[in-house]
């Protein structure tokens, strides 16, 4: 079998095996429309639902939900699409010339009735028999190549992204501890002053008066909810700065893949994974804010919910 007529073939078989196309939305309006953490627990706490079943579970479904189930489903699609491509690691291109020499009809039949473990072994063997170098990245249209162009000026700063990305994970984790820390100070000044109580008799038991623990309680619940208040205030700038620095990081990329029209009908394997790869990343910091935010809300409108128990006693 001639070399040109067995490119064909295994280029009709990846064809066959894969068609693999990016998320067609563009993803850049994300970071204006995910919601920021909320400034304050008593915001926070309108954002909530609380679901009392024996123990009080906080929810900011109703806010972020819809929006993390979209996120979540384009990070499933693209990622199912990224395992199939993977998989039929498609040839990158084919040599000039060879478009009208098709299979004949009767190996074209054959190959529709193969099953897609038996299509990847045929054209993993023939491109084994092929002349070293004989298979070729053919040149991409010129709006796919502007997309790639742009995102290899992204890509060339990944390590000073890197770097940053670890500021800001330290920076996430000391405004954590700080606060952790603080909301402890808290508890145990609440305790502390719980036992300063006197007690009162009832028979052989003694406790202090309610109505005082109940006091001291909504005293420390007050304190909680200023520290949450702060925590906020600087989970929120934090937030800001990367939802802000990611936005301005992928916007040319992405305005070119979009007037790529997301490389659709891109011709090269590798095109694929360069742009998918870079369109998970975009989705994952997308995903990341949203989590950020939701966790913020959550968490500091607990405290709200913590005094409206205190009131019921």
């Amino acid at each position: 079998m001639k070399t040109v007529g067995m490119i064909m073939i295994v280029v009709t078989l990846f064809c066959q095996l894969a068609a693999e196309e990016l998320i067609k939305k563009d993803l850049m309006p994300f970071f204006d429309n995910v919601p920021p953490p909320p400034a304050t627990a008593q915001e926070a706490f309108t954002k909530i639902t609380i679901n009392d079943a024996g123990t009080i579970r906080i929810s900011a479904e109703k806010v972020y939900g819809s929006l993390e189930k979209e996120v979540k489903e384009m990070e499933t699609a693209l990622a199912q699409q990224m395992k199939s491509a993977s998989m039929a690691a498609a040839p990158p291109g084919a040599p000039a010339g060879t478009g009208n020499q098709m299979p004949d009809p009767e190996m074209k039949k054959k190959m529709q009735q193969m099953s897609a473990d038996e299509k990847m072994k045929m054209a993993m063997e023939m491109m084994k028999s092929m002349p070293a170098g004989y298979m070729t990245q053919q040149p991409e249209s010129p709006p796919i190549q502007n997309a790639l162009a742009e995102w290899q000026k992204v890509y060339n700063t990944l390590g000073t992204e890197y770097q940053q990305s670890v500021d800001w994970q330290q920076e996430d984790i000391r405004i954590d501890e700080e606060n952790k820390k603080a909301h402890g100070a808290i508890g145990k000044w609440e305790s502390a002053e719980i036992e300063k109580l006197p007690q009162i008799s009832s028979g052989e038991m003694s406790a202090p008066d309610p109505a005082k623990v109940k006091e001291v309680k909504l005293q420390a619940n007050d304190r909680h909810i200023a520290q949450a208040n702060q925590n906020l205030k600087q989970i929120g700038e934090l937030w800001k700065k990367i939802s802000d620095h990611k936005k301005t990081l992928y916007t040319p990329f992405y305005q070119k893949l979009v007037a790529a029209d997301y490389a659709s009908g891109y011709k090269n394997f590798s095109t694929f994974k360069v742009l998918s790869d870079a369109q998970m990343m975009v989705i994952k910091d997308i995903s990341h804010l949203i989590e950020t935010s939701r966790n913020a809300c959550e968490e500091s409108a607990q405290w709200l919910g913590e005094r409206q128990e205190i009131e019921k006693q």
